[in-house]
């Protein structure tokens, strides 16, 4: 077990084995490598994406294929090597989310640079991706045209 400060929840205890390494860091947050998924709330969707040695740095994240069941991601063969991804592997792929203060109703998911994360290794990679992929993506059902804008992304940049 790992110990860990956190802004929101205070000193925690974690597996080891829940650690998850972006190598590269984040962006604006290179030197920033180690982070852990906590769960917000039960029966929540959203989930904190914790940073392990910065306690003040914390992210709600949530899986994208829950906005969209058809969102895919074409990952580069360097990026494929770079997190060991084989075919037999489970990736996950998680949205950065922003909820404005004092403005719930206008919370939107970044679904143009993706936390890509090799489950069997750990290891996780930030994309972006082309700039026709919704950079503010709704929360909210109604706003959800663009939806269909966010399928399939052919080509990525690694960050």
């Amino acid at each position: 077990m790992v110990t860990i400060q956190t802004g929101q929840c205070g000193e925690i205890k974690v597996s080891e084995d829940t650690l998850l390494t972006f190598p590269a860091g984040l962006v604006g947050f290179p030197n920033v490598q180690q982070f852990v998924v906590l769960d917000a709330a039960e029966d929540c969707q959203y989930q904190w994406f914790q940073a392990v040695t910065e306690p003040n740095l914390a992210f709600i994240i949530i899986d994208v294929h829950l906005l969209n069941p058809e969102f895919q991601v074409e990952v580069s063969d360097e990026g494929l090597a770079e997190l060991e991804i084989t075919h037999e592997d489970p990736v996950l792929i998680m949205a950065v989310v922003t909820i404005p203060t004092g403005q719930p109703e206008h919370a939107t998911a970044n679904l143009r640079a993706p936390l890509v994360v090799n489950l069997r290794t750990r290891k996780g990679k930030q994309l972006i991706l082309h700039e026709s992929i919704p950079l503010r993506f709704s929360l909210l059902p109604e706003d959800n045209a663009a939806r269909t804008e966010a399928t399939k992304v052919s080509e990525t940049a690694s960050v």
